[in-house]
């Protein structure tokens, strides 16, 4: 028999095949799809096993799978399966702020970290809710009439991690408390800084676990198609604790140091809470990730529940926008009108040309 010619040698080359998941970044709207990747060529050395092995890898459940700076972002807080604030050796208390949105901005990367997602969110949207006996319960006994907190913001940002779901947010406010009303018994203000984490919090006294985003079991999300419509066809506004999509849920905590209080009624404070102590905060809520570019080209026709409350958000932020850019006066320029309206009225009433 003829040996075999040159022509028919080859040199068998390794062929790879790799499933890759893709997804838009309004993937609470659009389903994944896979696409494969097909490359040809020789082995990989071990040496480009170490390198392909060092690169991120992204979880597309995490919220924000391919989103970029200056895409907008929605923080929801979600109803509570467990007691969401304590201080000191006091029994938790039940508080319910499900439903507000804080929104804000997916901030610049952050080059030493490739897979975390920085988020900055205007406090100025912040719709927390006050603690007092409509929204707070302890043993299931609403708090006694009369006594109330206000939650002033200062600041909230962090990242989210999109490879792991890990995320950690730094929450500082300011925490302002009367019983009967401010002109009866005002409490000195507390400003604490609460760092969330979907991790592990731990104080002196107190410890809590959280739960990151990604790995929402089944069940705990609400229909996504159901439409938005009263009994009698009229549109209203939905609730952002529905829709949704799988694995955009976590549950943030907080163990922070709430120190002592000086001013007035400061020893009523001190004496009660026994500070310096521990102050716990859950947060149980839900991250949405959106272009405006995305949500624009929304067909009319996509009445869902996610659909519609991603809507009612971009109006949010575009009434927002509106106040920002609004013409705003200097003080030199108001003491300008000010001069020249009182010039004028003295000219018209020296005048009497109101006739």
């Amino acid at each position: 028999p003829r040996p075999p010619s040159t022509a028919h040698t080859m040199t068998t080359h390794a062929t790879h095949v790799r499933l890759t998941c893709v997804a838009s970044r309004r993937g609470c709207r659009v389903s994944r799809r896979w696409r494969t990747v097909t490359r040809a060529g020789s082995d990989t050395t071990p040496s480009q096993k170490k390198s392909l092995s060092s690169d991120p890898v992204i979880n597309p459940s995490v919220p924000g799978f391919g989103a970029t700076s200056g895409d907008r972002v929605a923080l929801t807080t979600m109803p509570a399966s467990r007691p969401t604030l304590g201080v000191s050796a006091w029994p938790d208390f039940d508080y319910d702020a499900s439903g507000a949105t804080t929104l804000g901005v997916v901030d610049l990367p952050d080059p030493n970290h490739p897979t975390r997602l920085r988020l900055k969110f205007d406090v100025s949207s912040f719709q927390g809710p006050s603690v007092n006996s409509k929204t707070t319960k302890i043993f299931g006994i609403p708090l006694p009439p009369g006594v109330n907190i206000d939650i002033v913001p200062i600041s909230l940002h962090g990242w989210l991690d999109q490879s792991t779901g890990d995320c950690e947010l730094d929450f500082d406010a300011e925490f302002r408390g009367w019983i009967f009303g401010e002109t009866v018994v005002a409490l000195p203000a507390m400003t604490i800084r609460s760092p969330l984490t979907t991790g592990e919090a731990k104080g002196v006294r107190r410890r809590a676990f959280g739960k990151p985003f990604g790995v929402t079991p089944t069940g705990e999300l609400s229909p996504v198609v159901t439409p938005i419509l009263t009994a009698g066809g009229a549109p209203v506004s939905p609730n952002p604790c529905l829709g949704g999509v799988r694995g955009d849920t976590a549950e943030l905590v907080s163990v922070a140091i709430v120190p002592l209080t000086t001013g007035k009624w400061s020893w009523l404070m001190n004496t009660l809470l026994q500070l310096p102590n521990d102050a716990l905060a859950v947060l149980p809520c839900r991250l949405r990730v959106w272009s405006p570019a995305d949500s624009a080209a929304l067909d009319d026709s996509d009445q869902s529940t996610e659909s519609a409350i991603l809507e009612n958000l971009d109006k949010r932020f575009e009434l927002k926008r509106a106040a920002d850019d609004s013409l705003k006066c200097t003080a030199s320029q108001m003491d300008l009108a000010l001069a020249s309206f009182g010039a004028a009225t003295f000219v018209e009433e020296t005048y009497n040309l109101y006739a």
